[in-house]
Order: structure tokens, then sequence, then C-alpha cells
């Protein structure tokens, strides 16, 4: 078990550590990222943060749909004691509209962003009549398109566990979005309940979809990954949906041994699968396949293992979990699944 109380002393601690990230961006296109360039970039940026007048307990909005981009801005956040407040991108004037609620709940926050992307807010804004709180978030706007250098760090800062370390939004489709703060104290606790539940090791393997600004997608699969030193690998959400048979034939090649998705993804693969042959697809090293962040059909996961069984994935691997953003992430982990797949009889 890792003896870091803070975030923060978590990536210190990791620097030195021989694990990666790997960014997967396509069939044959992945970028990995040591735990100590992955520091080094981090204080790379924070020194532009700082720059820009970034201090201790301010908020950033990260709005970015790249992963490589978020996990480096996320963790230059930590070290500079920065709340970073993660906020899904997507396509809609709803997404807009969101982003401008929050802009305004959080008072006056920076945002780390592209260009482009901040210029289609800025025209939502004019026809929405938020131009105001626009033009304040772009006052205190830093942008990936200007980040040409990152060779100078920034000063790191001090945290303890009662510190706030970030800020998690409800989705605010029905009502105003609502920002549950975690400290670095929630976090870690979550993290060593899950490693104690699910007995993550180092020679474990995990594969995500999720994207990072939602709890499982950012505290599942990197934070408590990060925290057991884990080999991660990042698949983005889009790639997922445009190709979720590539999902589990990167699980494959890559031999994962912990993959998850919720109720959705099973479904929208078993969909594109259709009745094709599983070929050359080998998922015996998974140990832990998770189900959650929506309702589970207990049908649809006999389906999904029944179609699975030429490529020996474990019946027993896929696991149900409940979680909430209060909770940080998980909540509660279910027994193996023969034991919840009895309710069905």
């Amino acid at each position: 078990m890792f003896k870091a109380t803070t975030l923060t002393e978590l990536i210190e601690d990791n620097r030195n550590v021989a694990r990666s990230v790997t960014y997967l961006e396509g069939e044959n296109d992945s970028r990995e990222v040591s735990f100590g360039e992955l520091y080094e970039r981090a204080l790379g940026i924070l020194y532009h943060l700082q720059r820009i007048g970034a201090r201790r307990g301010d908020k950033l909005i990260l709005l970015l749909a790249n992963n490589e981009q978020f996990i480096d801005a996320y963790w230059a956040a930590i070290l500079g004691g920065i709340i970073p407040v993660p906020v899904a991108l997507g396509i809609s004037d709803e997404h807009r509209h969101k982003l401008l609620r929050i802009a305004r709940k959080l008072g006056n926050p920076y945002i780390y962003s592209e260009r482009r992307t901040l210029d289609r807010i800025g025209s939502f804004a004019a026809q929405a009549g938020a131009t105001d709180t626009f033009n304040q978030l772009r006052a205190r706007s830093f942008l990936v398109d200007d980040l040409d250098d990152i060779s100078r760090p920034g000063k790191p800062v001090k945290t303890a566990p009662q510190d706030v370390a970030f800020i998690q939004f409800s989705s605010g489709s029905t009502n105003e979005p609502k920002g549950v703060v975690l400290t670095h104290g929630n976090i870690i606790a979550n993290c060593q309940g899950s490693v104690t539940a699910a007995k993550f090791n180092e020679d474990d393997r995990s594969l995500s979809w999720m994207p990072l600004t939602h709890d499982m997608g950012l505290i599942g699969f990197h934070l408590i990954m990060f925290s057991t030193r884990i080999h991660t690998y990042l698949m983005p959400t889009d790639l997922f949906v445009r190709r979720p048979l590539l999902w589990l034939s990167l699980a494959s090649r890559i031999e994962a041994t912990i993959l998850c998705s919720p109720n959705f993804g099973y479904r929208h693969y078993l969909k594109v699968l259709g009745d094709r042959p599983i070929d050359g697809l080998d998922l015996s090293r998974v140990r832990l396949i998770f189900n959650g962040a929506e309702p589970i059909s207990v049908p649809l996961c006999n389906e999904f293992l029944d179609r699975m069984e030429p490529a020996k994935l474990n019946r027993r691997a896929m696991f149900t979990v409940y979680g909430l953003a209060e909770a940080s992430l998980d909540r509660t982990v279910s027994g193996v699944f023969k034991e919840w797949a009895r309710l069905e009889t």
C-alpha cells in the first residue's frame, strides 16, 4: 500500500518509478509517457500557470479533449495547489451553457483549453447574453496553442490532506450543476479502499476509454492506477464510440488485466460486433472488468460474457460497482459475477 497522504506527495513519490502512462490514439498510434516525464511536464505547465497569476486555491477549469493534455494540466494544477475543475467538452450548446454556469458559480476561475474551443464558447456566449461571463473567463485563460516551452519548472507547493484537491461537477442537465469538493484526503482514502477491495498491484495493466472528466475515468482509471504504479493505457472516448471493437482488440494486444465500461458500452460493443466471429482475441489475462456508472442489465452482462467466451474471458472477471461523486468514486464493489448473477433466478 502506498504511503502518500496527498496527491502532491503521490506524484513526487512516483517520479522515479519505472512505470508509464500510454496514450492510445488509434490502432497503431500510441505515445508512452513515463511517470518521471509526466512530473517534469506538469512542472513545466505549472510555470506558465503561475506566470499568468494562478496561485494556491485558485480554480482552473480544464476544458480539453486530448487525454495527454488533460493529464499534464491536471497534475500541473495539483503540484501548484491550484484546484482543477474538469468539464466535459461536448459538442452541443447545452455543454457550452453548462461551462458558463460553472464559471459563474466558481467566481473568477482560470481556464485551460484550446483557442478554437474558447472561440466557440465566445460565439455561444454572445448569442446567449453571457458576454460578460465569457470575457472574464477569457481574461484568465491559458491556451494549449501557446504552450511552446515547458523547460522551465514552476514552483510546487506543499499540500495537506484537508486541502481541496479538485472539484467534480454534476451533469447539470436538469438544473444548476453542483460542484462536489474533494480533498486530498478524500481521494487518497478512496484509492486505498479500492486497492484493498480489488487487490490492484504493479503487475496489472489497465485500459480505459472512459472520459477523464468522469470520476470513473479520472479517479478510477488514472489516479487509483497511478497510486498503485500500474502501467495505464488510455483510449479516447470518441475513438471507442467510433470503433468500439478496437477496445478489446487493444486489450488483447497489451494483455490488459483491468477493464471497465458502463452498461451502454457493452451494448454498443455487441451491436457493432453483430454476428462476426471473434478471431485472434485473447482476453484470458483480464482478471477484472468493471461494470458501473449507470443501471446494470444482468441479461446484457450474460450476453456479453457469452460472446466473449471464445476470447477466453473469465466469467468471474466481471464486477459490478457503484459510486458517486460525493464519495470521490467507489462506494461499493460487488462480489464476483457468479454471486450476483444468482439474483436473476
